[in-house]
């Protein structure tokens, strides 16, 4: 298996090809100017996705990436104002937005406002970003990159003063961000707003269960919105995450996943856990009993002879 730098290597010799044979083309200068962002080349990466744009101007992949590259730079304000400048670009399709917010609300993820707070070499040049990011702000809440920048910001501050709820209810509704910071926010806004921890539409919009929601209720409300969504994806994941955690979800929740692998004639390890986890608690009834007699059909759930004589014992079989 090549390593990470050999298969950088071997894909940034396929983009230079692909540029000689098709140079009219935009995404070969797109592609290798995502190599050379990958590898920490962060000029040369504009300069091949202003190339790009030469070619065909309003490519969106290749403005993405200058609007990464921005960011990746700590050039906050020159971002925020980029996206303005192409906001009519970015509107037209919901993707492009989506990945702009997903770009913007990655800085959460890693080291960056920490280091960059720390990098700052006066007082007065981080007040001016700020003061520069509220400004634009006050003039439009319609900007994802600043409405972000400035949530993770008074995050980090622990600001909980009337503009920062107005921008934490601002970015946790939107889409791509980080399932930690949107649990972040989520944690702050429920303090003045219980109900949120009860919204259904924000809680779909989790990708797993964030880091830190494992052993708090609302980790059962996310899988939950998975399940009703019809998500395999994002309720296996959850599942992980549960069981790396060496946890599980409550009875209702489990209850729920097993009717609706049920339904679904979906039958795995999960639902063989969630059925031994049930009779375990006490929670025994027609759809557990007719699910675990589905399992040993298949000989996909052990201690069988135990179970049988608890759903004797209850009169299903």
């Amino acid at each position: 298996m090549p390593d990470k730098k050999l298969q950088l290597d071997i894909r940034i010799i396929k983009f230079q090809d692909l540029i000689s044979r098709k140079p009219d083309k935009p995404f070969g200068y797109y592609g290798l100017g995502v190599q050379h962002m990958l590898s920490g080349k962060l000029n040369m990466a504009d300069r091949l996705f202003t190339q790009a744009l030469s070619i065909k101007p309003g490519y969106m992949p290749a403005i993405l990436g200058k609007l990464e590259v921005l960011l990746a730079e700590k050039k906050l304000v020159s971002a925020a104002r980029f996206y303005q400048k192409n906001r009519d670009l970015f509107s037209r399709k919901k993707i492009y937005t989506t990945r702009a917010q997903r770009i913007t609300g990655s800085l959460y993820l890693g080291k960056f406002f920490y280091f960059y707070l720390k990098s700052i070499k006066s007082v007065f040049v981080f007040n001016e970003t700020i003061g520069a990011l509220q400004r634009m702000f006050i003039a439009d809440r319609g900007n994802p990159v600043v409405n972000l920048l400035l949530s993770m910001f008074f995050l980090k501050e622990r600001k909980e003063n009337e503009r920062a709820f107005i921008l934490y209810n601002l970015c946790v509704n939107m889409e791509g961000v980080p399932d930690k910071l949107r649990w972040d926010l989520v944690k702050v806004l429920a303090k003045d707003n219980p109900d949120i921890l009860r919204n259904e539409k924000i809680a779909a919009l989790f990708t797993t269960i964030p880091e830190g929601a494992l052993g708090d209720p609302y980790a059962n409300f996310i899988l939950k919105q998975f399940i009703l969504l019809k998500d395999m994806d994002r309720i296996n994941r959850a599942f992980a995450d549960f069981h790396n955690n060496h946890s599980s979800p409550d009875p209702e929740t489990m209850w729920q996943y097993i009717d609706f692998c049920r339904e679904n004639n979906i039958w795995n390890s999960n639902v063989s856990a969630c059925c031994q986890k049930l009779i375990e608690c006490g929670w025994i009834d027609k759809t557990i009993a007719e699910t675990i007699i589905g399992l040993k059909d298949r000989k996909m759930i052990e201690n069988t002879r135990s179970m049988e004589k608890i759903l004797s014992l209850y009169g299903y079989i």
